[in-house]
This record gives structure tokens, sequence and C-alpha cells, in this order.
């Protein structure tokens, strides 16, 4: 007797395409993919819609932790756009506000409806040692940094994320150090993101590439749209292209957007930026805040600066053409970089695999279907050592998501970043509704996944 039996849909799998077949699924696991009907304790009839193995968002941001009480409002976010598997701890950063390792007890403890990976963010590490983010370290102090980094590797962070354009005083030096550590942990990557984009993308690129040619460690380059889609697209994919024939393990990500999101305080908006982006104030959304909904204008950027460091804006900056380009490139895959606070943020967060499927496969045809679920899913899987998930098959993790590919798209927008997208009408986590009839279901079905463990 099988738990649940999904009849009638058109399975998407990366590996051998489009498949009709029935699923019958067994606890956690796929128990078989075939035109038998079998007996089972439920059916969901699937009947005109589309099932694909869960999607992996191989970068995202995790809520900050309040009261030593986690905060799941973007792993549901996640849920509800598909996402089974949330990969986070991204740029350095740790927005958690936990070292990694405690974090990932936190969530197992509290039960979370999607299945989590974290990074342990380096330069959260560093400011835990007291580091200014813009001051280079010598070996010694970089030594002292070491057993934190090797406890939150060992209790199963998936690898060390810098943010090289948030704190400018890593070295390449330093970096090499890291990768060095790294290293002793087979399996385990380092995320970065960048040190410069537009003017400086293609140097803060080639670092990145040496990174990973010296250290042979994997080196996940992060959202090389807002690096990159400043005129160097072109030249950023082949250099990538050139790397990969050269047996160099460097891979990127992207989000399906022309706009990126920050915190107003950090370097990326410092003296100079609008000029490299040729925009002026009025390119910056308030996401947040006394401000939120309105475009910045210079008194209204100072003051936050000033008095409210915190508050996200979003950025339209990025040439949507470029950006599109990454998007079909066969190697980069999909992720969100998703990021809201109580609701407010950037609409990547709720929208980004929806509006991949409605805007970029079925409206404008730039990518095809079998092609795009690969980069949301087998590409991410095998990218982080994940053999079970990534591939509607048996055997697989139970990750699956069941949408209407007439009517699939993102709705959150700038000024409603929080509106679930239309289309996603189940979403399976190990076997158990996360979110059915495109309603979100709850549910505490979701793993940290601790690497080495």
């Amino acid at each position: 007797m099988l738990d649940l039996l999904i009849k009638g849909g058109t399975i998407i799998d990366p590996v051998l395409g489009r498949i009709t077949a029935n699923i019958g699924i067994k606890g956690h696991t796929i128990n078989l993919v075939s035109e038998q009907e079998v007996e089972a304790s439920e059916v969901l009839e699937a009947s005109g819609l589309i099932i694909t193995p869960g999607f992996i968002d191989i970068h995202m941001h995790e809520s900050e932790v309040e009261n030593n009480t986690a905060n799941l409002e973007m792993l549901e976010y996640m849920a509800g756009m598909g996402v089974t598997t949330a990969v986070g701890g991204n740029c350095g950063l740790n927005t958690c506000k936990q070292d990694a390792g405690a974090y990932l007890d936190l969530l197992e403890a509290s039960g979370i409806p999607v299945n989590y990976i974290g990074y342990t963010g380096y330069g959260y590490i560093r400011e835990q040692y007291g580091h200014e983010l813009d001051r280079p370290i010598n070996h010694s102090e970089f030594l002292e940094l070491a057993p934190l980094i090797r406890k939150n590797l060992d209790q199963g962070a998936c690898g060390v994320s810098l943010g090289l354009e948030y704190a400018p005083g890593i070295s390449t030096e330093e970096m090499l150090w890291l990768g060095s550590l790294v290293r002793d942990y087979p399996g385990r990557l380092i995320s970065v993101h960048y040190r410069y984009d537009a003017r400086r993308s293609l140097e803060a690129l080639a670092e990145l590439i040496i990174l990973a040619r010296e250290t042979a460690v994997p080196v996940q380059v992060s959202h090389i749209g807002s690096c990159n889609a400043f005129g160097q697209m072109s030249s950023a994919l082949d250099m990538f292209d050139a790397a990969y024939a050269d047996g160099v393990d460097v891979s990127a990500d992207v989000y399906p957007y022309n706009a990126f999101s920050t915190m107003i305080g950090s370097p990326v908006f410092d003296e100079g930026c609008f000029e490299k982006w040729n925009k002026s104030y009025d390119s910056l959304l308030v996401a947040e805040g006394k401000y939120r909904g309105q475009r910045c204008t210079e008194s209204i950027f100072r003051e936050l600066r000033r008095q409210a460091p915190e508050t996200l804006l979003v950025a339209f900056v990025m040439n949507d053409a470029e950006v599109t380009e990454a998007i079909k490139h066969p190697r980069i895959m999909i992720a969100s970089d998703g990021f809201l606070r109580s609701g407010q943020g950037h609409p990547r967060g709720t929208g980004a695999f929806p509006r991949v499927l409605g805007k970029y496969v079925r409206d404008e045809k730039q990518l095809d279907l079998v092609e795009a679920i690969k980069k949301m899913t087998l590409l991410p899987a095998e990218r982080l050592g994940l053999p079970d998930k990534g591939r509607v098959a048996q055997g697989y993790d139970a990750d699956l998501v069941i949408f209407n590919y007439d009517t699939v798209m993102d709705q959150s927008g700038y000024e409603n970043p929080e509106t679930p997208p239309r289309g996603i009408e189940h979403v399976l986590v190990g076997g158990k509704a996360v979110v059915k009839n495109s309603n979100y279901n709850g549910g505490d079905n979701g793993r940290v996944i601790r690497f080495g463990r």
C-alpha cells in the first residue's frame, strides 16, 4: 500500500524529459514512476498539470532569529513558489544573526516546512572576532578564526560564503587561506558575492576563477546578473566557459530581475556608485520603513544612509537583456537571492521560480521547459552533491512541484513583494503537501540537511 498516488499529470524530468506516468510515494521517497495504477491511501489527481522535482534555491537569505525562536517567514515564501530545498547563509552575512551550526540546531528543533542547507558566513565570523570588514587581516589573525570556521563545517554547513563587496578588506591572499581550509572538507563549496560590479566586474570574476583554480575548491559565484549585467555579461560567460573547459570548478546563479536589493548602508552604495551604473538617485526604490514605496531623492538617500542604514532598497540598474543572456546559459542556475522582512523587500523572494516558468519559458520562449526545470533542480542538486534530489525517478526524495503551465507566473511586484504566485497548485516535501490547491499548508516535513553527516 502506497501513501500517495499522483495520477494523470505530465512529468518533466531533467534527464528523461517529458513522461506520462503515475507517481507512487511511500514515506519520504518516490516508490514508482509507472503507467500502473496501484493502491494508495491517498490519490492526487494531476490531469492537465505539470509535475517536476522540487525547486532547489541555491541562493536565498534566511530570516533573522528572534528571541531564540526560528523565524520561518522566508522558508514559507520559498514553499509558496515551489522551492523544496533552500540554501541560506549566503554573501558572508548570516542574516539569521547566528553561527551556522547553532542555526541548524535551532531549525531542527523547531521544525521547518522545506529542507534547509546553510553556509557559514565568513564576514559574520570575522565580525565575531572584532575584525572590521574593510580592514585586511594577517595570517596569524586568520588562524584565530579557523577553529570557528571548522566548528561550523563540522556541524554540517555546506561550505563558506563570502561577501567581498560588503567586506572589501578581505584580500585575495586571505581567500586563498580560506580555500585551503575548506579543501579539507571534500564536497563543500565557497559561495562568493563578488568584489566589484559593473566596470570592474570582469576583474572581480577573474579573482574568483583564480580562487577555484588555486585551491581546487568548487566556487559558486552569486547572482551573476547584478555583477555583470552592465555591458559585461557576454565576456563574463565566455570567461566561465573557458574556465570550465580548463577544468576549473566555478559556476554561478542568477535571479530573473533587472533590479537588485540590499541595505542602503552597505558599501554597495558608497560614493561613485551612480557614476559606475550611469544612474541617479531615482533609480533606487525604498523597500521598507517610512519612505517605503518612494523613489530616492538625494535627501532621502543621505538621511537613510545616516539614520537607518539597515533599510532595504531596490536598485533598478541592470540591463534586462543581459539578465536574460545569463538565464539562457546552460550552466547558470536559477536562484532567488530572496530576502523579505515582514513582507517588505524585493519580489524575487516570492516570485523568482514561477517568473522563469511564466515569462521566460511560456511567454517569451527564451528557454525550453525541460532546460528551465534542469536549472532549478538537477543542476543545483549536482552542485551541492545531493544524490537523492533533482529528479522524478524511483528512489529519489518525494520533493515535487505540481503547477499549471498555462497560468504559472509571479504576482508579486515592487509595491507588493509578499504576494504569492499563481499556478503553483501543490508542493510536496518528503511526500507531504506544504502547498495544497495553491494554499500554503504549513507542516514540518522539511529536513535540515547537514553536510558530512
